[in-house]
């Protein structure tokens, strides 16, 4: 399965991997507008968390909705 995530216009201003074996790797993304991605990566599935809730567009693309923060979000920096 594809789904397409609308992050902000540019590259993220930080990046890095978090943790990476044979089998798993996991990285955060964050954004100048405060956006911040974790996505766990193993073979056939990749798990997203935000600390932003999401929208999910007709087109059925994933927009962050800034307005509605996520309070079960835990940071990895």
């Amino acid at each position: 399965m594809e789904i397409k995530i609308n992050t902000p216009k540019g590259m993220p201003k930080d990046f890095k991997v978090i943790e990476q074996r044979a089998d798993f790797i996991k990285s955060r993304y964050e954004y100048s507008n405060g956006l911040i991605l974790i996505i766990e990566q193993t073979a056939g599935k990749a798990t997203l968390l935000s600390n932003f809730n999401w929208i999910k567009q007709a087109d059925g693309s994933l927009t962050p909705n800034y307005d509605s923060p996520n309070n079960n979000f835990q940071d990895q920096n």
